[in-house]
């Protein structure tokens, strides 16, 4: 895969540069417990649902949840904490909404930043890869296949721009070489067509 044309997102750059900025570097640095130490975050495990209290900077996660899941969870409580202000029992429906999508793509983000994952050597094929991924970065299957599809259609994206671009270049150095009547040519031909789609 070409990683030079993949784009990070606003939100990708602010996550990866807070985690870098705390020398988490590689998937074995993913550490729930470290990373929640960090960010100066307190983590209380116990029996009741996962939530978080980002005035105090607190994440309460269900002790009864599988490895995995809590990871999950604690990535999306994360990104309320550090990113979210309010209380979200007293708040607008699209305001909700607006959180959970941002705290959703943290998940990705955070989870499986790009900066880890294109430094590994991912298997071909597409199966082996989701296990790969997911092994890794200890997280669920379906998470993995998510963040590897969205990773293949930035980087499937940003080829079809660099084409673009690279075939725009192309033709405004083969337009410098016609001559004046070439020209001429094509902007009546460019007049005229372009008349036709006003009828």
């Amino acid at each position: 895969m070409l990683y030079a044309y993949y784009h990070e997102t606003h939100l990708e750059q602010w996550i990866n540069a807070k985690l870098l900025n705390h020398g988490i570097s590689a998937p074995a640095d993913l550490d729930i417990e470290r990373i929640a130490e960090a960010f100066g975050i307190g983590l209380i495990y116990g029996n009741h649902p996962s939530f978080s209290d980002n005035e105090e900077n607190v994440i309460f996660l269900n002790k009864w949840l599988e490895a995995v899941q809590t990871r999950v969870v604690f990535f999306h409580e994360l990104c309320h904490v550090l990113r979210h202000a309010g209380d979200q029992r007293r708040m607008t429906d699209l305001f909700l909404h607006a959180q959970e999508t941002e705290a959703e793509q943290f998940v990705l983000y955070a989870a499986i930043p790009f900066y880890m994952f294109a430094k590994l050597p991912v298997p071909d094929h597409r199966s082996e890869a989701v296990a790969y991924i997911a092994e890794q970065f200890h997280v669920p299957p379906e998470l993995a296949e998510q963040r590897l599809d969205q990773i293949q259609r930035r980087v499937l994206h940003g080829s079809l721009i660099a084409a673009a671009q690279e075939a725009t270049r192309r033709q405004r150095e083969a337009e410098r070489g016609w001559s004046p009547e070439t020209r001429r040519m094509l902007s009546q031909l460019e007049r005229q067509i372009g008349g036709q789609g006003g009828r």
